[in-house]
């Protein structure tokens, strides 16, 4: 594989993963408020991230 799609690749994968831990922290925030529709949808947005 081509150096700069490899870097390319784990640049979007790290994004991806970024994006996933930050949905899980509104999801926690939100389990803590006793927003349980809102924790779902996060956690749910979470998983399609990863």
């Amino acid at each position: 594989m081509n150096q700069a799609v490899a870097k390319l690749i784990n640049e979007q994968i790290n994004k991806e993963f970024y994006s996933a831990y930050l949905y899980l922290d509104f999801a926690n925030y939100y389990a803590q408020v006793g927003l349980d529709g809102f924790e779902n949808w996060y956690k749910v947005q979470a998983q399609e991230e990863r």
